[in-house]
């Protein structure tokens, strides 16, 4: 499914095909991140460490919870990740709650590229599995609701929210509310 006005689809190649990076080895960033030069692609084991640094980056600016390596190896079905060329550059998580919801979590940007364009893919990529594994809402937690607000999700209370997420997927991993603003969306 199209929206009107999205960018161009984002390329998605198949996992093998993508060399594993280097560990602490980080190419030069473009600069400037063409549309067409961003893939977007399910996450793999050997992209955990560049997961946490992008995350990480803006958790030191209080805007995403820290991630951990075995945090994010453990949940790595959950996430996708951006590169331009060998450079990842963004990435994003779906948790999928139940049949029926899911919640985006981790969605960052390498600091350096922000306002490119990079998160709208990142957040296209996860709207559209949302809607491929046919969900009815996608909630999230944030400190930033205006990037959230353009992809069509709308502010709720925490009661809005199913009591077992609250406890599970909140309370149960250490997670606070206050702070964040909860946001919610249907998938199309």
């Amino acid at each position: 499914m199209t929206r009107i006005g999205a960018p161009k689809p984002v390329t998605v190649e198949p996992a093998q095909e993508e060399p594993a990076p280097v560990m602490g080895h980080h190419p030069p960033l473009p600069e400037a991140v063409e549309p067409g030069a961003v893939t977007v692609r399910t996450a793999r084991p050997e992209d955990v460490a560049e997961i946490c640094r992008l995350v990480n980056a803006w958790a030191d600016e209080g805007l995403t919870l820290r991630r951990t390596e075995a945090d994010v190896l453990t949940r790595i079905g959950e996430f996708v990740i951006a590169h331009a060329g060998a450079r990842a550059i963004g990435c994003g998580a779906l948790a999928v709650f139940s049949p029926s919801l899911a919640e985006i979590r981790s969605v960052a940007v390498d600091p350096t590229i922000k306002a490119t364009g990079v998160g709208r893919q990142i957040m296209d990529f996860l709207m559209d599995t949302a809607h491929a594994l046919e969900l009815d809402e996608i909630v999230l937690l944030t400190k930033v609701p205006g990037f959230f607000a353009k992809f069509g999700f709308r502010e709720i209370t925490p009661e809005l929210l199913p009591a077992a997420f609250l406890e599970e997927a909140i309370a149960g991993r250490g997670r606070k509310i206050v702070g964040r603003t909860i946001m919610i969306r249907e998938v199309y």
